[in-house]
């Protein structure tokens, strides 16, 4: 994904701004030289900036023909909705995207290259799919040996999904570069993966090897760099999706771990599962890392988008006294204080 320049539309119909778009708020917020317009017909005339507050005059289109006058080269596909399938009633735009000879994006569960009708207009038009998600190269199995991994590991973790673990380990990425680290971000997601061109699509992996796809990435990035950003996936109370969280854990063998949580959500998101409280959280991943590689939490990232700026103060002072530990919500405030809490990694 880093041969040429793309000029990207993002096709996010009907969800743009909402938790299910985060593909495109996240590409948005960190790549937003690439994107030349959004699909949604509901929010369109609109500009990005209107609708996320960030973003600048991008601007927000009925359809991709209104987008066409934009130059772009790629569709993307915006949404990461729950079980990753493809909207069927989004089958149409994508095949106008291919026969106008726009390359495809997809960070789906659904295989869009092994769709005959799409693979085949690809083919006529001269147009590339790229599924992110493909995961077949995978087949290791973890060795568990933390020796293998030179560089120190920060792996996010969550109380839930869509808490902020990707922006998080971005901004440690970068926060720490400002402090004399040579750190990466390692993506695990789809999201991420759009960000920064490469990564693990964990949730994709057969479940033997998922521990051992990360593993084996983090062992060949760390011959490069000396702090490994690691984005978390899921939460490992989550009924569906805590075999990935646990994937991770085991597989990035973290140095350190930041929890990230979404104030006021107070259930598992579609579930009627309780969130404990956080030092109850904290002190279950810590015994879950404890028997392969002891590690701590030594921060805790808050997603406080729906909370007005003293309301985020507050609730950021009442988690540190909850918690005891530092607690930042990076996109407001920066995580200076985490990667001060990491300072310990040097020694």
């Amino acid at each position: 994904m880093h041969q040429k320049k793309r000029r990207i539309v993002i096709l996010s119909e009907g969800f743009f701004g909402d938790l299910e778009a985060k593909t495109a708020s996240g590409l948005i917020m960190y790549k937003p030289e690439d994107v030349v317009a959004v699909i949604d017909s509901t929010k369109a005339g609109k500009s990005v900036l209107d609708v996320l507050g960030f973003g600048g005059d991008i601007p927000i289109v009925r359809d991709l023909l209104d987008s066409l006058k934009y130059g772009p080269t790629t569709l993307l596909i915006g949404i990461a909705p729950r079980g990753g399938k493809l909207p069927l009633e989004w089958r149409e735009v994508i095949k106008q995207a291919l026969e106008s000879g726009l390359d495809v994006i997809s960070g789906l569960h659904d295989m869009l290259n092994e769709d005959s009708e799409f693979s085949m207009l690809a083919l006529l038009k001269g147009a590339k799919i790229f599924d992110l998600r493909e995961s077949k190269k995978y087949n290791e199995v973890a060795t568990g040996d933390p020796s293998l991994i030179k560089a120190k590991v920060v792996l996010t973790v969550g109380t839930d999904c869509k808490t902020g673990k990707m922006i998080t380990s971005i901004e440690i990425a970068r926060q720490a570069k400002k402090h004399g680290w040579n750190s990466h971000f390692v993506a695990t997601g789809q999201s991420g993966m759009m960000i920064a061109g490469e990564g693990v699509p964990i949730d994709s992996v057969v479940g033997d090897f998922m521990s051992g796809a990360i593993e084996e990435f983090l062992i060949e990035k760390s011959h490069s760099y000396d702090l490994l950003s690691v984005e978390g996936q899921g939460t490992i109370i989550h009924p569906g999706y805590s075999g990935v969280s646990l994937a991770l854990i085991h597989g990035c063998l973290p140095d350190a771990m930041i929890l990230c949580h979404f104030p006021g959500r107070e259930k598992i998101k579609n579930y009627q599962i309780k969130i404990p409280p956080l030092p109850e959280v904290v002190k279950l991943h810590e015994e879950i890392a404890q028997p392969i590689k002891p590690s701590r939490v030594v921060g805790i990232s808050l997603n406080t988008q729906e909370l007005t700026e003293e309301e985020a103060k507050k609730q950021i002072e009442k988690t540190e006294e909850e918690t005891n530990l530092p607690t930042v919500d990076p996109v407001r405030f920066g995580c200076k204080r985490l990667i001060g809490a990491l300072e310990f990694l040097k020694r």
